[in-house]
């Protein structure tokens, strides 16, 4: 989990603190002036063990707590010359030594000093790549104290989001309202076709997309589809993985959210819908407004995506069950078939619910199932599922959803 924090050096509660330094020209860094204001014993390290000749580009040198300074300091020799360039290799392996060093020690919080730009990885790959490199350890807590955090917080801008569809591939349409000081701004969109969750998630990229230059930025949210995709790092693995066997209608706008998330300082806050928070219930207005419009937009991730399911060979497609069968020809020999009449429901699309009720495709009634097991490091998972014994059908039912976040806290 990547968190940005403001808070100073010494009073900040990490179990490792990793600091970028020059191994050849003997030059401060930025990240090593700002840690020896904190900790004056960190310069008198360095200069020591630079003098000896210790520190080589990608080796660690560990520097144990202190009395007056409870965190262990990793001093991290990412390139030869303070104006060298920041190759991507180079730091993949320097971020995988980190790494294990640090679970190797059984730290669970670690925060990050900005490496120094220059020639190479800028401020946004250095990001992506430290994420990539720590999305397979989600139990690891990374602060990253980036260079505009020193600022005051109040210079925050605050980005409530909201999104909804009528049903599944319906209109719908998303609010976002922004603040910064006295600065007020509301964006608002509608859509002919698309899904809650393209809603929900659109709205957080076109927020953030609003923003002119880096920001620090708190994003509110009522999803948490959004939030804890994003808090329990699943997005990062996804993302490391270049989203092999990510099957999401959303994937578009999640590489759209990472590319902004990288380039600010984002806080992603759960907000519960309508609860009188006013900026989330003009958001909710926004939307619902945006829906109605006379002219709507066209969500072209989620037609896209649509135009592939169509596209499949019919060998892929599921067999249709006939509804409401003919009677057998009484003149041709054969087994004889039985009329399976479709209740209301069926026809009109309603999503069953409980077990016993009728299947969408075919009529007969469904059972209660519970799955064996669930997806590792999911944002959450479904305790029971309905299925249909005749044409092999499931469904998910959203009273059966369990937040994992939500199960922890409860324990």
């Amino acid at each position: 989990m990547l968190r940005f924090s403001s808070t100073a050096l010494t009073q900040l509660p990490t179990d490792a603190l990793i600091v970028d330094v020059d191994c050849v020209g003997g030059e401060p860094t930025a990240a090593l002036r700002r840690c020896s204001a904190a900790f004056s014993d960190v310069a008198d390290a360095y200069e020591r063990h630079f003098n000896a000749g210790d520190l080589r580009p990608g080796e660690l040198l560990v520097l144990p707590p202190t009395p007056d300074r409870s965190a262990t300091v990793f001093l991290a020799p990412s390139r030869v010359h303070p104006q060298g360039e920041l190759r991507a290799e180079d730091f993949k392996r320097l971020a995988k030594t980190i790494l294990e060093e640090t679970l190797r020690r059984g730290f669970h919080s670690l925060a990050w000093l900005p490496f120094h730009v220059g020639r190479g990885l800028d401020e946004t790959e250095i990001r992506r790549q430290l994420l990539y490199s720590f999305a397979r350890s989600p139990e690891l807590e990374l602060i990253y104290l980036s260079e505009n955090c020193d600022s005051d917080p109040v210079g925050r801008v605050s980005i409530f989001t909201d999104g909804g569809a009528e049903k599944e591939g319906g209109k719908g349409g998303y609010g976002v309202v922004l603040r910064f000081g006295d600065h007020h701004k509301e964006i608002s969109c509608g859509f002919q076709q698309t899904t809650v969750e393209r809603m929900e998630l659109m709205a957080a990229v076109v927020g953030l997309e609003a923003l002119k230059r880096p920001c620090r930025v708190r994003l509110h949210s009522d999803s948490r589809y959004v939030v804890d995709t994003v808090n329990t790092g699943l997005l990062f693995r996804h993302a490391s993985r270049q989203w092999k066997g990510k099957k999401s209608r959303s994937m578009d706008l999640w590489e759209r959210f990472l590319d902004q998330y990288l380039k600010h300082d984002v806080e992603v806050i759960w907000i519960k819908g309508h609860s009188g928070i006013e900026d989330n219930d003009r958001c909710d207005q926004l939307a619902g407004e945006a829906r109605q419009a006379i002219s709507l937009a066209i969500d072209e991730g989620f037609r896209s995506k649509q135009a592939k399911r169509k596209s499949k060979p019919a060998s892929q497609a599921a067999p249709a069950t006939p509804v409401n069968s003919s009677p057998p020809n009484p003149t041709t020999p054969g087994p004889a078939t039985t009329n399976v009449t479709a209740p209301a429901n069926v026809m009109s699309g309603g999503k069953p619910k409980k077990a016993g009720d009728p299947c969408r495709a075919c009529g007969h009634a469904l059972e209660k199932r519970i799955p064996k097991k669930h997806k590792a490091n999911a944002a959450y998972h479904f305790a029971w599922y309905l299925y249909c014994t005749h044409c092999k059908r499931f469904y998910h039912v959203e009273e059966a959803k369990v937040d994992v976040a939500e199960s922890y806290k409860t324990r």
